[in-house]
């Protein structure tokens, strides 16, 4: 029973690091593509779509399917 509860304290400590460690690099990233965006809107490359908006803001449109006409 001891063996058990010593095998499942370490399994969960590896498991808290783990995902402690996921969390930091994802943490890394997004502050990274913060610091990317704001240098592209520095240089212009955000169009404002609205007053309050840019268009870095909206989410790129699906391309509509092509239909078999537009195949050949």
């Amino acid at each position: 029973m001891r063996t058990l509860f010593n095998a499942a304290a370490i399994a969960g400590f590896a498991l808290g690091a783990r995902h402690f460690a996921r969390f930091l690099n994802e943490h890394r990233k997004n502050r990274s593509q913060e610091k990317r965006l704001e240098v592209w809107e520095g240089e212009g490359g955000a169009v404002p779509v609205e007053p309050t908006r840019t268009a870095a803001q909206i989410a790129p449109r699906n391309a509509p399917p092509l239909s078999p006409r537009d195949v050949g």
